[in-house]
């Protein structure tokens, strides 16, 4: 009798794309009928979160299991070694192929892009330049649908800080998410071996700022109909949200600019749909939803104009970018289940490796979500982090003609570093906590005010149900911190 080849994993990811804006998470005008019927395969997640808001710390989370400030990862610029302990390697270990397209945001780059990646590394066998197999796609023009008497004019938001661009005229091309879709469509169809189990992991660039997108879906959504985001800052805003709204975006921006910016985030959001729905087709007609472990997911969240603000920043720790969606899907698993534990991007190593029946064979701190999923588990608190030490302040890339190619960004550097002090998050189901460095806490009741629109922090200490309701998460954050310091480097025989 023939062995059952283990499970395949494929792995779906947007980048920037908030939890609100999917229609299976209850956003009344985001149109995502594909991600929405993947709901009816799999298992929901409704409270999901990651441990980073930027892509680099959140994606090396997703693949090591561990919170980003144990390792040291914090910035774009850090990616793993490939000796690092993470689920691929895991899994090619197993004999898994594996192939990644689009952002690599996880392993070195050189080595990533740079080696014939077939010969047995920890790397992906193959990626979107893989010369070839994949390479050549990268050069096909995707033609764009063409303004027509219906459609809408792009604003003029020249201003730097928003980061908008708004009408794609010019056909798509290059390393874009349609060519992304078409990678990860022709692995599946003609390029993987089918003797052996397979690592899939498509990563699409949208809904990431620059804010843009071609017709229909810069058009789609009606700037004055939408259910808008808050555009006003918090009250006792901390200073990273004050000064990118001085900055970036201009304390007397009109509210029509943030509809445009959250109905253009809208229309992105959607074009991400339509490709992530041609690449489930392909699942589908393959015949592997019956054979696979399929997950939907993204790297973290976007402001979309929630504040006044745009894209997202390293020390905001807001539920609109720290809140994730996330779909998975196995054949042990019944569809259309919801979970509405807290659980954290560190869960998904071991909640895929014990699909596959064993787990991490490193230190990880996430668990799997198969108990969660029984509803024998629910998790006290999730956490997240960022910012930077003080000494890295001096070192941001804010030199002469850099701010403007960075939009606004690196001004908000230069002119509000303590904006980027260390920050960390403990938030509970009714409760969120951050703690910055250079002081501008906030706490948040996350069931009266789940917009985070009202900073309890300061004055708790007048309030003995708000100081008792801090000094509680405040042993929460020092026992995470304890429980998650530096293991490394790792010792394999310990003397006293």
């Amino acid at each position: 009798m023939t062995a059952r080849m283990p499970l395949n994993i494929i792995l779906i990811t947007s980048d920037e794309m908030r939890a609100d804006a999917l229609g299976y998470m209850g956003n009344p005008d985001c149109r995502t009928p594909n991600i929405d019927s993947l709901t009816s395969k799999g298992v929901t997640f409704t409270n999901h979160f990651t441990v980073h808001g930027k892509c680099v710390p959140s994606r090396i989370a997703m693949q090591t299991g561990r919170y980003c400030h144990t390792d040291g990862y914090r910035t774009i610029n850090l990616h793993m070694p490939v000796e690092t302990p993470h689920l691929l390697g895991a899994l090619k270990k197993m004999g898994y192929e594996s192939a990644v397209f689009g952002h690599n945001h996880v392993w070195k780059e050189k080595a990533f892009w740079g080696q014939d990646n077939r010969k047995g590394t920890t790397y992906p066998d193959y990626h979107s330049y893989t010369a070839d197999v994949f390479g050549p796609m990268i050069a096909r023009e995707w033609p764009v649908q063409r303004p027509g008497p219906g459609s809408r004019r792009p604003m003029d938001l020249s201003r730097e800080g928003f980061q908008y661009t708004g009408r794609i005229e010019k056909p798509l091309s290059g390393f874009c998410d349609d060519t992304r879709a078409e990678q990860a469509i022709h692995y599946l169809k003609a390029v993987r071996d089918r003797s052996r189990p397979f690592y899939l992991h498509l990563n699409f660039g949208k809904p990431h700022p620059a804010y843009c997108a071609e017709e229909p879906y810069f058009s789609m959504y009606d700037r004055a109909k939408i259910v808008p985001y808050p555009y006003a800052l918090p009250a006792n805003a901390p200073l990273h949200m004050t000064a990118m709204r001085r900055i970036r975006t201009g304390v007397d921006a009109p509210e029509d600019a943030f509809r445009e910016i959250q109905a253009l985030y809208y229309g992105m959001v959607t074009k991400v749909d339509l490709l992530a729905g041609r690449v489930l087709a392909a699942i589908g007609e393959e015949g592997l939803f019956a054979n696979s472990i399929v997950l939907f997911t993204t790297d973290h969240g976007d402001f979309a104009g929630q504040y006044g603000l745009v894209e997202k920043w390293d020390t905001s720790l807001c539920d609109c970018i720290m809140r994730c969606p996330l779909i998975l899907c196995a054949p042990s698993l019944t569809g259309g289940a919801h979970v509405s534990s807290l659980t954290e991007h560190i869960d998904l190593p071991s909640t895929i490796l014990g699909l596959l029946g064993t787990a991490p064979d490193w230190g990880v701190h996430g668990e799997s979500l198969l108990p969660a999923i029984r509803g024998e588990r629910r998790k006290e608190a999730v956490f997240g982090d960022g910012g930077h030490e003080q000494a890295m302040w001096k070192r941001f890339n804010f030199g002469p003609g850099r701010a403007g190619a960075l939009d606004g960004k690196q001004v908000t550097y230069r002119d509000a570093p303590e904006s980027m002090a260390r920050a960390k998050m403990v938030r509970t189901e009714r409760w969120k906590l951050v703690v910055r460095l250079t002081g501008g806490n906030e706490l948040y009741d996350m069931e009266k005010d789940p917009q985070e629109m009202r900073n309890l922090y300061p004055g708790h200490e007048k309030d003995p149900a708000l100081a008792h309701v801090v000094a509680d998460l405040q042993l929460k954050l020092v026992e995470w911190c304890l429980r998650t310091d530096t293991d490394l480097p790792f010792e394999e025989k310990v003397g006293a």
